[in-house]
């Protein structure tokens, strides 16, 4: 069985991290600059922080302040590169020893163990199609830090993990964690999903301002196919689990192509915060569940039968104990 995670920064936070936008823009306005420009860019932010909610998106708007490549380039540098030093400092500082190793490991295995009842066992009643073969893991970070990596002791080479759980069979292997944005210090890629989230109608044919600010185009200009590797998991995995991501827009792609899978023998899981449900009445838990299930199905190409026929295979684990591992 294949099984594909794919973590936003939503893990981080789940830690313990500072990682939201608005804890690097307290660090980045502060930081003083000599460029007019970068000074500007602060001052937006500064002034528009819910504006500024999600960076990427604000930055495909914020070029319509933009003349030329060299205004974009001075601009997009400087934030990218302070970024990625705050996440840096971020990670040098946390405190992995407060976290419980074994706990993130079991629910790499089993995910389905912090869904609701009914949806668990549907879960495992599916898993048991594959119950004599051996389960691969594989993971998807959107994130630049390494904390999973961290948890896990992924050195690059596949990690078995039943001793780990006390779990004998089926053979359950962590096969590879890979980062589809970058490394805060490495080919970061920070951006849109497409030309149509830049404002500035002149940059939809500069190819400089493309390949750097459309996150597609980004990884190709980089020449890793790492990406390539991405779409091959999800096109291969029988069970996806999205573990701290807003669904955002700047990522369509990716929704695009697990809705595609969706058509195949896959079941998906979606774990977020949400709303608390009152424990006097625990079915407004379903009304929650179709509605963040229509958002999710709306950011796929599906057609309206086709998304009919997604939704018995989507789950959603809201205000869970997934990855829930701090050891007090």
């Amino acid at each position: 069985m294949n099984i594909l995670f794919l973590i936003g920064n939503g893990f981080d936070l789940n830690l313990g991290m500072k990682t939201r936008y608005s804890d690097f823009y307290k660090y980045y306005i502060t930081k003083k600059s000599s460029s007019k420009l970068v000074q500007e860019l602060k001052e937006s932010i500064n002034s528009n922080i819910e504006n500024w909610s999600d960076l990427e998106l604000a930055l495909g708007e914020y070029t319509k302040n933009l003349k030329s490549t060299e205004e974009f380039n001075e601009v997009f540098d400087d934030i990218e590169d302070n970024l990625g030093d705050y996440l840096e400092w971020v990670e040098e500082k946390f405190d992995y020893s407060q976290l419980d190793k074994t706990k993130l490991l079991k629910f790499l295995a089993h995910p389905e163990n912090s869904l609701p009842s009914a949806d668990r066992n549907m879960i495992k009643s599916f898993k048991q199609k594959w119950r004599s073969t051996q389960n691969n893991i594989n993971v998807i970070t959107f994130n630049y830090t390494q904390s999973i990596e961290k948890l896990t002791d992924y050195d690059g080479n596949p990690i078995r993990i039943n001793s780990l759980i006390n779990i004998a069979m089926p053979s359950i292997i962590i096969q590879k964690i890979e980062h589809i944005h970058g490394y805060t210090d490495e080919r970061m890629v920070m951006g849109v999903n497409d030309v149509s989230q830049i404002s500035n109608n002149k940059f939809h044919t500069n190819e400089d301002v493309i390949e750097t600010l459309v996150k597609v185009e980004c990884n190709k200009a980089q020449k890793h196919n790492i990406d390539d590797w991405c779409k091959k998991q999800i096109s291969e995995a029988n069970l996806i689990c999205v573990f701290g991501s807003s669904i955002g827009d700047t990522d369509n792609i990716w929704w695009q192509l697990i809705g595609d899978q969706l058509k195949k023998e896959c079941k998906l899981i979606i774990y977020e915060k949400g709303e608390q449900i009152p424990r006097r009445r625990p079915q407004k838990g379903k009304i929650l569940e179709r509605s963040k299930k229509t958002y999710f199905l709306n950011k796929t190409k599906l057609n309206e039968s086709e998304k009919e026929s997604a939704k018995d295979k989507i789950y959603f684990g809201i205000n869970t104990n997934m990855f829930d591992i701090k050891t007090n």
